[in-house]
C-alpha cells in the first residue's frame, strides 16, 4: 500500500512539472529572458498567446513588447494570478 502511495505521489509531481512547462501563460518577467524590459519576437515564441498577438501588442511598432503593451494581452476567459 505504501508503494502505491509513493507511486501516486510521484505521478502527481510529474504531472505538475509537465503543466508548468506548458508554452503558454507566462508572465512578462518569464518571457523577458535577457531582462531588458522588452519582449522580442524570439522571446515571445515561448508563449503561444503572445506570439499570436505580437503585432497587436507591439502598439508602437518598434519590434518589441514593453510591460505596458504586455498588459493588454488577451488571454481569453482564463483567470490568472
Amino acid at each position: 500500500m505504501k508503494m502505491l502511495i509513493i507511486i501516486a505521489a510521484g505521478l502527481a509531481v510529474a504531472a505538475a512539472a509537465v503543466a508548468q512547462d506548458d508554452d503558454s501563460d507566462k508572465t512578462f518577467g518569464q518571457l523577458d529572458v535577457d531582462q531588458d524590459f522588452l519582449i522580442s519576437p524570439t522571446e515571445a515564441e515561448a508563449d503561444n498567446d503572445v506570439i499570436q498577438q505580437f503585432s497587436k501588442l507591439d502598439q508602437d511598432a518598434n519590434g518589441y513588447i514593453d510591460p505596458q503593451e504586455f498588459s493588454s494581452l488577451d488571454r481569453g476567459d482564463r483567470e490568472y494570478e
